[in-house]
C-alpha cells in the first residue's frame, strides 16, 4: 500500500494517476435489486475471468462507452435479449450534440448490428419485482426541456409508461475516483476539483488528470494533454519558476476552409468482421495498410496551421509577403511588410487553410 501522507514527505509534486475505477451508485426510488452488478465491475470480471452473468433478458442502464462495452459482450456470451437504456438520443443529424449518447457513435452503430435493442430517450421508472428477483422494468419517455431557472433538465412524460419484461438490470450509469486514502482531496465529491495545470484545488504540489479530474467524460488523447500540462507545471515548480497560464487554442470554423485547394475524395474506412464472425476476442476493425494511412493522410486540410504553398507570396498584388529561408517569429516561412500592404485581404481569402487572418487594425 501506498499512503498520500508518505508520497507527499518524499516528493516535491505527486501526480495521482487513478482514474475513475468505482461505480456510481444506483437504484430507482431507493430500491436496488439482491443481485445487482455494476457494468464497470462486469467488464473486469470479462477480462479476468472471460465470463458474465448469464440471463435470458437484460438491460444496461448507461449511454457511455461502459454500457456499449457491456451490452456487445453480453451478446457475445449468447444472451437471447440485451436492451439498452438511456436517457439520452441516438447520435445523427436530428439530435443535439449535447443530447447524444455520449459512447463512440461507430460502436454504437455496431451494437445495432449485433442486435442489441437501445431504448433511447428512456428512463426507469420502477423496477418490477418477483421477490427479491427482477422479472421486468418501467420504462418512461424522457427529454431535455428546461426549467424555471433556464437550466436543461431530463422530464419524465406521463402517459409514455412501458414494460419490459428482463430477468437482470446492470447500470452502468458512469464512475468516480474511488475515496480510499484520497477522502482528503476529494472533499466529499465524486472527482478532483483542478486549477489549468492539473493542481488539485487547495493542494499544491499534488496533480491530476484524465477522467479523475472530469468525472469519466475524458478520452485518451484528454489525458494525455492533461498529463503533459501538468509534467510541464511540475517542472516549472521544481525549477522554481512562475507559473505560466496554459494557451486556450480556439478551434477553426470549417467556413474558414478554402475547400478549392483540396482535391474531393472518400474517407478510407477501415474493414470490418461481418457480425456473424464477431465471436468473442476477435477484432472487429482491422487497421490501415501504408497505402492506405498515406492516401487517407493527405485528405488533411491542416486547418490553421501553414502549408508553405506560396499563395500568399505568389499572388500578393503589392509584394507584401516576403519569403524566409529560416522560420519567423509565427512558425510559417512568410513574413507581412505592412509598409506596402494595402490590406485587399486577397491573401487571407486565398489561403488553403485559414492561416492568415484579417484583423481590423486598432
Amino acid at each position: 500500500d501506498i499512503f498520500l501522507d508518505d508520497l507527499r514527505d518524499n516528493f516535491a509534486a505527486v501526480f495521482l494517476a487513478v482514474g475513475t475505477q468505482l461505480g456510481r451508485e444506483w437504484s430507482v426510488g431507493g430500491v436496488v435489486p439482491r443481485d445487482l452488478h455494476h457494468g464497470l465491475q462486469l467488464l473486469k470480471e470479462w477480462m479476468s475471468l472471460g465470463t458474465v452473468p448469464c440471463a435470458e433478458s437484460v438491460a444496461v442502464v448507461g449511454g457511455g462507452n461502459t454500457a456499449i462495452d457491456l451490452a456487445r459482450i453480453l451478446k457475445r456470451a449468447n444472451i437471447p435479449e440485451v436492451h439498452l437504456i438511456t436517457h439520452n438520443g441516438l447520435p445523427g443529424p436530428d439530435t443535439l450534440a449535447e443530447d447524444a449518447m455520449s459512447a463512440n457513435p461507430r460502436e454504437i452503430q455496431q451494437a445495432l448490428e449485433e442486435g442489441v435493442t437501445i431504448h433511447a430517450h428512456r428512463g426507469i421508472q420502477r423496477l418490477i419485482l418477483r421477490g427479491e428477483r427482477v422479472v421486468g422494468v418501467e420504462m418512461v419517455h424522457m427529454k431535455k426541456m428546461h426549467d424555471a431557472a433556464g437550466r436543461l433538465e431530463r422530464v419524465a412524460f406521463e402517459g409514455t409508461e412501458t414494460v419490459l419484461h428482463v430477468a437482470q438490470v446492470i447500470p452502468a450509469i458512469g464512475q468516480m475516483v474511488n475515496p480510499t486514502g484520497l477522502e482528503s482531496l476529494l472533499n466529499g465529491e465524486r472527482y478532483f476539483h483542478v486549477d489549468a495545470h492539473g493542481q488539485i484545488i487547495n493542494h499544491p504540489g499534488i496533480y491530476t488528470g484524465g477522467d479523475a479530474s472530469r468525472g469519466g467524460n475524458g478520452s485518451v488523447t484528454a489525458a494525455v494533454g492533461d498529463g503533459r500540462r501538468a509534467a510541464e507545471a511540475i517542472a516549472r515548480q521544481l525549477r522554481g519558476e512562475p507559473a505560466v497560464e496554459p494557451e486556450e487554442l480556439q478551434g477553426l470554423p470549417f467556413e474558414r476552409i478554402n475547400l478549392h485547394y483540396y482535391e474531393h475524395s472518400p474517407r478510407i474506412e477501415h474493414a470490418t468482421l461481418p457480425v456473424e464472425q464477431r465471436l468473442a476476442e476477435e477484432e472487429i476493425e482491422g487497421g490501415l495498410n501504408a497505402v492506405q494511412a498515406t492516401s487517407e493522410s493527405r485528405r488533411c486540410f491542416s486547418c490553421g496551421n501553414c502549408l508553405a504553398c506560396d499563395n500568399c507570396w505568389t499572388l500578393c498584388p503589392d509584394s507584401a509577403v516576403l519569403k524566409t529561408k529560416e522560420l519567423s517569429s509565427d512558425g510559417s516561412h512568410y513574413v507581412f511588410d505592412y509598409d506596402y500592404c494595402k490590406g485587399c485581404g486577397l491573401c487571407a481569402n486565398e489561403c488553403p487553410c485559414g492561416y492568415i487572418q484579417m484583423e481590423e487594425d486598432q
